[in-house]
């Protein structure tokens, strides 16, 4: 088991750096440009419409996805009764890029200088999350032991 975790483990970190980099580079460009006050104009110039499209897309891919993905997988592990190694390794790695994508649409909408409400809010889920996509060994390893992989 504790091969597995840390084999899991150094594949979810190179992951998350590999996607988190970029994002916050991402972010800084977008905040750089819109205090700069150069954002990109968007498409049909309806600049609240993209506002509220990539706050709910933000929510959408940084909470309310991973939270259906946990349960659809649990759900399924639990008919199942029994969890393969490469399942799990391949959930954890979908919720890893999932949530990091949240962010990716923030600095969208840093670029397209959507009002600040919808801006900031999405900036927040963003930021949340790369937060919940932070691989721990303790909580894959409560994870592994729940699944009834620790058991090997």
């Amino acid at each position: 088991m504790n091969q597995d975790i840390t084999g899991l483990l150094s594949k979810l970190n190179r992951l998350f750096w590999m996607m988190t980099v970029p994002a916050l580079a991402f972010l800084v460009l977008g905040y750089l440009l819109h205090r700069m006050g150069r954002p990109i104009s968007p498409p049909f110039n309806n600049l609240r419409g993209w506002g509220i499209f990539l706050l709910i897309l933000s929510v959408v891919l940084g909470v309310a996805l991973p939270i259906l993905l946990r349960t659809m997988f649990n759900r399924r592990a639990v008919r199942a009764k029994h969890v393969e190694t490469a399942d799990f390794e391949s959930h954890q790695v979908r919720l890893v890029v999932i949530s990091i994508s949240a962010a990716y649409v923030a600095g969208m909408a840093y670029l397209l200088l959507v009002p600040n409400l919808y801006l900031y809010g999405s900036v927040l889920v963003g930021l949340y999350g790369i937060y919940s996509a932070i691989p721990q060994e303790r909580k894959l390893k409560g994870e592994m032991r729940f699944y009834g992989m620790g058991n090997k």
